[in-house]
């Protein structure tokens, strides 16, 4: 009976070990601190983004000035003009690493896709735009002008986040 005894594994426990409870626990505050900071996180990347589309039209607005200075004060009258003179060279859409897309008068952010500019000669802004407050640019008459604007993401949706005019 003694030999019996002794083949039999002794299974005492560790106070160095984790039990499977303290475990659990250990994962389920991890499941929660990531549900937490994983919005967070794709909130600063779509706010860097935004900044990048930003930084690209006042690239743009400065390009077509420089361009105007250059052709005696005649600003460019479409999207085909402006990229002749090759203000739109070297601008990259944040949202897809590709050149960025320039079209024809104000964006829709329910039709253009994020980082997409678009150029409207001829006018200016009636009052200043604020990205994320206003939906879209108030834009009136005015010759020698133009506005250029450019669709992010805020909140999780298309928008227009940018609006500048050369005056």
């Amino acid at each position: 009976m003694r030999n019996a005894n002794l083949l039999r594994p002794r299974f005492s426990r560790s106070q160095s070990g984790l039990t499977l409870v303290e475990l659990m626990v250990v994962v389920i505050i991890i499941g929660i601190l990531a549900t937490i900071a994983i919005p967070n996180l794709m909130e600063a990347q779509d706010k860097a983004k935004n900044a990048n589309v930003i930084a690209a039209a006042q690239a743009l607005a400065s390009n077509v000035q420089i361009a105007a200075v250059d052709t005696g004060g005649i600003i460019p009258e479409s999207v085909y003009e402006v990229e002749e003179l090759g203000a739109v060279k070297k601008l990259m859409n944040p949202f897809t690493k590709q050149p960025i897309e320039l079209i024809e008068g104000v964006v829709d952010p329910d039709q253009d896709a994020p980082g997409t500019l678009g150029y409207e000669p001829n006018v200016t802004l009636a009052k200043p735009f604020r990205a994320g407050i206003d939906t879209e640019p108030e834009l009136e008459p005015m010759i020698g002008g133009f506005v250029v604007t450019g669709v992010g993401i805020v909140k999780g949706e298309p928008a227009i986040v940018v609006a500048l005019d050369n005056g």
